[in-house]
């Protein structure tokens, strides 16, 4: 590797680890909500479950408990209806899961640019021209990706192994296959 190929690869490994720790939120982010939906489906059906036995109970025995329950329990999953399409947790689900795409791509890009910066003869004019189109394209990525809960950095942080934002080799190393390392223990 050349002395001209240093800075980008310099910049390559840090945008990668970048991306690397912001694609894992996302996914964190992504199984949360995914949970989310879990639940409110759950609570869903149990509602509405609860509201048909009711329904048949008041319509065949016709008594003023079954009828007063049938009417709170058909409003409370009314509700509950109104306030799942209002959270809309699918909706939060399907952007996480589209932002962790994008950004796995362009982890890819990314490890593709790395492993092309290692390779004798590399041309460095080329390799920067990669890099700025990745980091156009991350910049792009990065406007339109949804905000992350402070609980998926944390669940992202355990799952990475990793306290901070900026990364040491070691760390990138960490993320990357024995053969773009640069300590190759």
């Amino acid at each position: 590797m050349t002395d001209d190929l240093t800075p980008i690869l310099a910049t390559a490994r840090e945008l990668y680890g970048r991306v690397a720790y912001t694609h894992k939120t996302h996914e964190k982010e992504r199984e949360t909500w995914s949970d989310q939906v879990c639940w409110m489906n759950r609570v869903n059906i149990a509602l509405t479950g609860i509201a048909t036995v009711l329904t048949v109970i008041s319509a065949s025995l016709k008594p003023m408990w079954a009828l007063v329950s049938t009417a709170l329990s058909a409003a409370a999953t009314v509700c509950f209806a109104i306030w799942q399409s209002n959270f809309d947790p699918a909706g939060k689900e399907a952007r996480h899961r589209v932002a962790a795409k994008e950004l796995l791509w362009l982890r890819e890009q990314l490890l593709l640019l790395i492993t092309n910066c290692q390779n004798p003869g590399g041309v460095p004019e080329q390799l920067q021209r990669r890099l700025e189109t990745i980091r156009q394209e991350l910049t792009t990525a990065y406007k339109f990706v949804p905000d992350r809960s402070p609980a998926a950095y944390a669940a992202a942080e355990q799952a990475l192994k990793s306290g901070h934002f900026t990364f040491s080799d070691d760390e990138i190393d960490g993320f990357l296959p024995t053969e773009l390392r640069k300590k190759k223990s």
